[in-house]
């Protein structure tokens, strides 16, 4: 997600004149799309930052943002921190991006989007194969270890119209897969729900290969695993977050699912799709967790 939120920064400032350099010395405008779900990421940041205050001094007509999900749990705390930071802003308001350049706006652009699921904005793509494309944004699931609710927001479907535009788009220019991006596509809901979104995108004719990341243990429909069944472009994959295989400490995470449940739903993904491949993710040493 944070790759695309790039891409779409880049679409922004492409479209206002900027162009990438690698080198942060020759460069106008140095932005930080940050990620808080880890601390390593925070700290690594922080680092970061403390790097650019003697290439602000040298330079001070440089802008330095910094956006993303830390920015959008620390906004005014960065500025504080960092005074050479010359704006913040949340991954909900990369539409204010060219008002943060020019000045129009105050420094910190954090407030919740209520439109960010119709607010379709340029992206510049760093592939020429594989296109990220975001089908909702946000939310609300609340495991108790997790912060994204609070710097992504509540769920917020974009319209399947809107999706189909985007992809049909890509197709024209040569795409062949489309990676589709939520939090929980499992709880998309627009005109339609994620399986029948897979199958209106299973018809655009050009795209050859369907992924999406990430499936909820708990919303994981037969629907879905229907569709993943009949429809010939959605692979044979899916990433469906365990987290533990402890009941206990599910219910500390506050995921909504048992470890039984979890099995369940996979054995029938199996019988279904005998060649499907199934990632995960694990939490080690998740607080109250035993040796055993």
């Amino acid at each position: 997600m944070n790759i695309h939120d790039s891409e779409k920064m880049l679409g922004v400032l492409d479209q206002m004149g900027y162009a990438e350099t690698r080198d942060p010395h020759d460069a106008d405008l140095i932005i930080f799309n940050t990620c808080s779900v880890r601390q390593k990421a925070e700290q690594k940041f922080y680092s970061e930052l403390g790097r650019m205050k003697a290439l602000k001094e040298k330079k001070p007509e440089m802008q330095i943002a910094v956006a993303g999900c830390i920015a959008q749990q620390e906004g005014e705390y960065i500025i504080r921190k960092a005074p050479f930071v010359s704006f913040v802003f949340g991954p909900q308001n990369i539409h204010a991006l060219k008002n943060l350049i020019y000045g129009r706006i105050v420094s910190t652009a954090l407030e919740d989007n209520p439109e960010i699921a119709r607010t379709d904005l340029p992206v510049k793509r760093s592939d020429k194969v594989n296109a990220w494309v975001t089908i909702m944004y946000g939310c609300n699931n609340f495991c108790s270890y997790c912060i994204v609710p609070y710097t992504r927001g509540r769920e917020r479907s974009r319209p399947a119209n809107h999706i189909l535009a985007e992809v049909k788009e890509l197709a024209e220019r040569g795409y062949k897969e489309i990676t589709l991006l939520g939090q929980n596509v499992n709880s998309y809901r627009s005109e339609t729900n994620f399986p029948g979104l897979l199958r209106i995108l299973n018809g655009v004719g050009e795209i050859e290969r369907i992924r999406f990341v990430t499936s909820y243990p708990r919303d994981l429909s037969d629907e879905l695993i229907a569709v993943m069944t009949d429809l010939p472009k959605v692979c044979e994959h899916i990433h469906l977050p365990l987290q533990s295989g402890s009941n206990k400490i599910l219910r500390l995470m506050n995921r909504g699912y048992s470890y039984e449940e979890y099995i369940q739903k996979v054995s029938k993904l199996r019988e279904k799709i005998p060649n499907i491949s199934i990632t995960t993710d694990i939490i080690a040493g998740f607080p109250g967790e035993t040796e055993d």
